[in-house]
């Protein structure tokens, strides 16, 4: 299709040529008629003219309803001969001046249709010629004009000759450059083109590769206004590429350094990239922490054009630092707790048993015998603080067994049932029946009472309290994943409280402890999952604790 209409194209540009050189040679032929002398007659030329003209408008109309084709391109050429020896032969035949003429048409030939059929039209040329100057000689055809007179017969039979023999040298040759050149036109073409679609193709392939980077790329002119954005700065952003074009550095990177400055440490030390830490704007308004490095971006002469910055995510990186960070406060409060434990426990054993001996003893009466009640309730307190302070210290080796993760779940539901009576509402949703994971049964026992009974101890009033339980079959260690969900319909968390609410002692409850999800945290961490807690809109906790678990 595209080489159809490259030869329609080359037939329209052969009909427009021959169009313009026949007005050409009109121009300056009429303009010799005005106001000089003509050595021929000036109205056969006027009639070859005409007829060229209208060659030209039938060809053109031809052209339109045929279309591109090589056979019309050769007739047109072989029609412009003919017109060619009538011209020569109007304009003096031996003795004329258009003999050149012939060689456009070779030169039409290698361009048009191939460069070897140019060799065709140079021996069809060279034949036309010879039989006109022939037939001229012989007196077939009679001299046009000023010509008709003989003057002597070996004299003008010898220069024929030597114009024949002229033109069939001069075409020829002409015929032969023509198609070199035309064949060095051709490959260069044919380069060109291979070079271009190798050029698309390597931009093609350098768009695919930045657009499937993991790191996101944001390029921004010399004023600090974006440029371009790859999908993962999309994604990240929240943003469509069209919604980012022009925004300035500021509105897309929160806490990084103003671009001016960048712009002229950049420039400054023009081979070292610039590192720093930022926040990535959202659509919605919130922030993602990123690790950003920028550099130059240059021209393909080297000439500084913008500023180009990759960065990538660090959500999960500070949410790792916050887990070591808690680590390494719950080791140090672990070796800690040993030597507390019996610093405390032993005097506090001591004491309680002194004030019971004490009571039995003196039998006191009244206030006397309500502060030693005082005095044996807090002692009982206090050692059960220690007694769970110890239990997360120090925890008990596991045993991971494949477990019915559900019958706990009903078991702790029907305890809790009793403990609140009609004011707790209990739902229970289990989509996949039976759901089991190999986990230590007693530790995982412990971890969902301590959620459940925080949930019930939110909702002091009476409540909805909504557990469930379900498998992920999204691989995790080649396993799935069991997912619990304790949530309540209480007050839900505090932003501010939200993380910390995983640490040692920190409680919002008057008389808590501050260890039960932290010994939750800890269990779960064991069992190699994890735990995350959600505040629902309108109030409510959800608390989401991850295993892995079986396929069964």
């Amino acid at each position: 299709m595209a080489q159809r209409s490259e030869t329609q194209n080359a037939v329209r540009w052969l009909i427009i040529m021959r169009a313009g050189v026949t007005t050409l040679l009109f121009v300056s032929v009429a303009g010799v008629y005005l106001w000089g002398y003509l050595a021929f007659p000036f109205g056969p030329f006027a009639a070859v003219v005409g007829a060229s003209c209208a060659l030209s408008v039938v060809s053109w109309i031809l052209a339109r309803w045929i279309g591109g084709s090589t056979r019309f391109a050769e007739i047109q050429i072989y029609l412009d001969i003919l017109l060619e020896t009538a011209l020569i032969y109007v304009t003096g035949g031996t003795f004329s001046l258009f003999t050149f003429i012939y060689l456009f048409s070779i030169l039409a030939t290698s361009i048009v249709v191939t460069p070897r059929r140019s060799f065709v039209t140079a021996a069809v040329s060279v034949l036309c010629h010879g039989l006109l100057l022939d037939l001229q000689f012989y007196r077939v055809i009679p001299p046009v004009g000023q010509f008709a007179a003989r003057q002597d017969v070996v004299a003008e039979g010898s220069f024929t000759i030597l114009l024949i023999s002229a033109n069939v040298c001069a075409s020829f040759t002409v015929a032969y450059l023509a198609t070199y050149l035309a064949e060095q036109l051709r490959q260069v073409r044919w380069q060109a083109r291979r070079t271009e679609a190798s050029l698309a193709e390597l931009q093609v392939q350098h768009e695919d590769i930045v657009q499937s980077v993991s790191s996101g790329l944001v390029t921004f002119d010399r004023d600090g206004r974006t440029l371009t954005a790859n999908r993962t700065v999309e994604t990240l952003s929240g943003r469509a590429q069209r919604e980012l074009q022009r925004h300035p550095f500021d509105r897309i990177f929160q806490q990084a350094p103003a671009f001016s400055q960048l712009w002229d440490d950049l420039r400054t030390w023009m081979r070292q990239p610039c590192r720093f830490p930022a926040n990535l704007v959202r659509a919605d308004g919130s922030v993602i922490p990123i690790g950003v490095s920028a550099s130059l971006l240059r021209h393909g002469s080297g000439e500084p054009m913008g500023v180009i910055c990759s960065f990538q995510d660090l959500s999960d990186i500070k949410r790792m630092e916050a887990q070591v960070r808690h680590a390494d406060r719950l080791a140090a409060i672990g070796r800690l707790a040993a030597g507390l434990a019996h610093e405390i426990r032993n005097p506090i054993a001591s004491i309680r048993g002194s004030v019971e001996v004490l009571r039995q003893n003196l039998k006191p009466q009244g206030a006397d015998r309500r502060l030693m009640d005082i005095v044996l309730r807090e002692s009982d307190r206090l050692d059960g603080t220690i007694t769970e302070f110890l239990e997360f210290s120090r925890p008990r080796r596991r045993e991971p067994v494949l477990t019915d993760v559900t019958a706990i779940m009903d078991e702790i539901l029907l305890l809790l049932g009793q403990q609140a009576g009609h004011a707790l509402r209990t739902v229970k949703e289990y989509p996949d029946g039976t759901v089991k994971a190999y986990v230590d049964p007693a530790q995982v026992r412990q971890a969902l009472w301590n959620l459940c009974r925080n949930a019930v101890d939110a909702m002091p009033q009476g409540g909805t309290l909504r557990v469930a339980a379900r498998l992920n079959r999204a691989a995790w260690n080649g396993r799935g994943v069991v997912e619990i969900v304790v949530e309540d319909t209480g007050p839900g968390v505090a932003p501010e409280h939200l993380p910390h609410i995983f640490e040692p002692f920190y409680t919002t409850k008057p008389d808590g402890t501050g260890l039960g999800l932290a010994i939750v945290h800890r269990i779960i961490e064991e069992h190699e999952g994890e735990i995350r807690v959600e505040t629902r809109e309108g109030g409510g906790a959800r608390f989401v604790v991850a295993v892995p678990g079986v396929e069964l």
